[in-house]
C-alpha cells in the first residue's frame, strides 16, 4: 500500500530518522509510529490525572495544620 509523504520538513524528518536508525523510509515511518502509540498509550487517561490530583490535594489539605 503506497503512503506519500506530501510535506518537505515532514519527508526530511523521516529521513533523518531512517538515517539514524539505519532503516529505510517505510520501515522507520513503522517504527516511528509505533513508538508513538506506545508513548500515548502509556500516558494516563485524563480521568485518572484528575482522580490523583484530588487524592493528593486532600491529602495535603489533611496533612495541613489548622490555623
Amino acid at each position: 500500500m503506497p503512503f506519500h509523504i506530501k510535506n518537505a520538513e515532514t519527508d526530511a524528518l523521516a529521513r533523518k530518522f531512517a538515517g539514524m536508525k539505519h532503516l529505510g523510509l517505510t520501515d522507520a515511518v513503522h517504527l516511528a509510529l509505533q513508538e508513538a502509540v506506545a508513548r500515548e498509550a502509556a500516558k494516563p487517561a485524563l480521568p485518572d490525572l484528575a482522580a490523583a490530583f484530588c487524592r493528593d490535594l486532600k491529602a495535603r489539605a489533611a496533612a495541613r495544620p489548622e490555623t
